[in-house]
């Protein structure tokens, strides 16, 4: 009996150490997750891009991780980014989430997507081509900061897409002309932009910067021997009642793509082009504030002022940046302390308690930021200290209205990147995506971080 229990307790243990020796068996693989259904997408509108490439950093909010910077390129000088205030570290994070969405929101055909409704899935109407421009002149504006060639080839395309839409004049060959008539899309404001998305683009080739003086000799036939830029179609129209607010908008951007088409290709006739008219528009300044007019033409002042050295331009782009400075919004605003840092809009001459907008405050930090690189310049320490806050504060701003990680959880993962990350959305009421948003915000952030504000 005793042997008998002696092996069957032999053959428990055998068979115990047996069991325990076998491997793990795996658990049950989880069922397949099927992808996201997006909903259909109505004939005519443009389908939707790809999804993202991984971001040059960690995109998780206080991760130490910087940009992937390559050599001699402007974003190179950011490493490493944890070294650099606060704001810059935004700025920096957000312009290349921007221009990352910039590229992805780039169709075959060369166009963006003008703008989605995330709370619909569905792409927003009223595609515009100055809207399209402006998302060429941010996007070749980042690749060069970034030495993104992806990007680079992308504005390239974009720049092709859009020079489309002009033709050779039939009496000059050495001039192009916008093909839509200025009430569907302004010709000055189009030519402009295009042209200045070429002299952002890097390494722009030969042909792409003959097309770009060519609409310089567009524009060139739209200047008045008082400086004012006459931008509507008819000669003998009056713009000023043909489209009364396109004052402030068109001529600033004209004058602006003359003086960079001087740095590129020198021409008498340019600089005194945007020397008049910077002291024509100067003084309509004066008689009649309005912010567009200030972020438009303080671009084209700072750059005369540092090809010329002339008093008159950087008197100009002060005097508007100081009356910048006074309708920013404070903290202490007791109307709406809620959007500390943007900018309270004008309707009807009158300033709003409107939301700041995304594409407003870019151009108002594009502007700031101008201003500020010239009291560096000109060594003028009382506007460098107004300035600098100022710019701290629309920066900041302008951040809070960008999509993250942080803000966009409760969506679909796979939709939010492909839509949303990076995306600056509308106002601080206002979810919605357009180009322009993205494009106006991108532009100012980099003007920003090349001020030399960023660094303090």
């Amino acid at each position: 009996m005793r042997r008998v229990l002696f092996a069957s307790g032999i053959l428990v243990l055998f068979v115990v150490v047996v069991v325990v020796a076998q491997p793990p068996i795996a658990p049950p693989l989880p069922p397949p997750v099927s992808p996201p259904v997006f909903p259909p997408i109505a004939p005519g509108e443009p389908a939707l891009p790809a999804p993202p490439k991984p971001l040059p950093f960690a995109p998780v909010l206080g991760a130490a991780a910087a940009p992937v910077a390559l050599a001699e390129t402007p974003l190179s000088k950011f490493e490493p980014l944890s070294a650099y205030p606060p704001v810059t570290q935004f700025a920096v994070r957000a312009s290349l989430m921007g221009s990352t969405w910039l590229a992805m929101m780039n169709q075959a055909n060369g166009r963006f997507l003008y703008g989605y409704l995330p709370a619909l899935r569905h792409p927003m109407s009223g595609d515009h081509d100055l809207k399209q421009a402006q998302a060429a002149v941010a996007l070749a504006q980042a690749a060069k900061f970034s030495g993104d060639e992806k990007h680079a080839a992308v504005a390239s395309q974009a720049v092709l897409a859009l020079l489309a839409s002009t033709k050779l004049d039939a009496n000059d060959p050495t001039c192009r002309v916008p093909v839509q008539l200025s009430f569907v899309c302004n010709r000055v404001g189009f030519a402009s932009l295009i042209a200045l998305a070429i002299y952002e683009l890097p390494n722009a080739s030969d042909k792409l910067l003959d097309d770009a003086e060519r609409l310089c000799t567009f524009l060139r036939t739209q200047c008045r021997i008082d400086g004012s830029v006459h931008y509507t179609d008819g000669p003998s129209d009056d713009p000023a009642k043909i489209d009364p607010s396109g004052v402030n908008e068109y001529p600033g951007a004209a004058l602006h793509v003359l003086a960079m088409s001087n740095r590129v290709r020198p021409a008498e006739w340019k600089k005194d082009a945007v020397k008049k008219g910077v002291a024509h528009y100067h003084a309509l300044f004066r008689a009649k504030p309005h912010p567009t007019l200030a972020v438009t033409l303080t671009p084209a002042a700072t750059e005369l002022y540092f090809q010329t050295k002339l008093t008159e331009a950087a008197t100009a782009a002060f005097e508007m940046n100081d009356w910048l400075c006074a309708i920013q919004i404070g903290a202490n605003d007791q109307r709406t302390p809620q959007w500390a840092g943007g900018f309270r809009a004008m309707a009807d001459g009158r300033l709003t308690d409107a939301p700041p907008n995304a594409s407003d405050t870019g151009r108002h930090v594009q502007s700031l930021a101008c201003a500020y690189h010239l009291t560096r310049v000109t060594g003028d320490l009382t506007r460098e200290a107004k300035y600098r806050p100022a710019l701290g504060d629309a920066v900041q701003f302008l951040y809070g209205l960008q999509f993250l990680e942080t803000n966009t959880r409760h969506f679909e993962d796979n939709f939010r990147a492909k839509m949303l990350l990076g995306a600056f959305y509308l106002t601080p009421t206002d979810g919605n995506l357009r180009i322009d948003a993205t494009a106006c915000a991108v532009t100012g952030l980099l003007r920003f971080l090349s001020s030399g504000a960023e660094s303090r």
